[in-house]
């Protein structure tokens, strides 16, 4: 697996406090079977100014930290930009490329987005750029109506699913949204959001269920595939009947019922 997503860069957000946070959270990921993953601290201009060359430093002391600890997960440079109505267009997006590719993690205010975010990832599309938009499935907008979320594809934006969001983390209506952005299609990239504030690995707990319950393409998809492509800087496809889940025994909707009523029950 490859995780596009994480806050396990110490010292410089809201993710791993120390070193220690980051070394504990890259075992459980390799244990995961992550060979992978993507740094990607915040950028949120006044409150987290952290730039290219800062995070590539701090990459540099804890891949050496991390070798010292046997741990051989391939640690990638990226970043998660903040996205406001004031601050869109004072943003030089070209520095905050995934892994030097065209590819960039972005995401804005959960409550409400601002009114010229489509402008803003028009933009970026105009300018060579392919933007990902985290967590959609967290955004009361999305919630509301998931038919943004087509509309976003449409506009050759890709989304990034959380991992833990499957799982009942941010409450039943983030899971209630997310399963059926899943279940129409539309999502490119499953991620973990890792904030080393729990010893359990969302990633991996969702790749066991997906592979319990649906065939492997979605796990592959989402999970290899698609981030696979980052790395090398080629495009993902936009709508893909593929990633279209098929269970392998049981009802679709069956399980999804499940899983709300074991969240909604603690």
């Amino acid at each position: 697996m490859i995780d596009i997503h994480t806050h396990i860069l110490p010292y410089i957000d809201d993710g791993a406090e120390d070193i220690e946070d980051a070394l504990k959270a890259l075992k459980l990921a390799q244990d995961s079977g992550v060979t992978d993953i993507f740094l990607t601290p915040h950028y949120m201009p006044g409150e987290y100014d952290n730039t290219k060359t800062l995070i590539r430093g701090e990459i540099k002391l804890l891949r050496e930290a991390a070798l010292e600890e046997s741990i051989g997960i391939n640690l990638i440079s990226g970043i998660e930009v903040y996205l406001t109505q004031m601050r869109g267009k004072m943003i030089d997006f070209d520095k905050f490329r995934m892994a030097d590719s065209d590819y960039v993690l972005v995401e804005t205010a959960m409550h409400g987005f601002p009114i010229n975010l489509f402008d803003m990832l028009y933009q970026m599309v105009k300018d060579g750029l392919r933007p990902i938009l985290a967590h959609p499935e967290r955004y009361i907008d999305i919630m509301k109506n998931i038919n943004i979320a087509e509309e976003l594809i449409h506009r050759n934006v890709y989304l990034q699913a959380n991992a833990g969001s499957f799982l009942g983390e941010y409450g039943s209506l983030v899971t209630s949204t997310v399963w059926e952005m899943f279940h129409h299609g539309y999502i490119h990239f499953i991620a973990s959001d890792h904030h080393c504030r729990t010893d359990s690995y969302s990633l991996a707990t969702l790749e066991n269920l997906l592979r319990e319950n649906y065939t492997d393409v979605p796990v592959k998809k989402l999970m290899c595939d698609n981030p696979a492509r980052i790395l090398r800087n080629e495009p993902v496809e936009f709508l893909n009947p593929e990633i279209q889940p098929i269970r392998k025994d049981r009802d679709t909707e069956s399980l999804f019922h499940r899983l709300l009523r074991i969240i909604n029950n603690g």
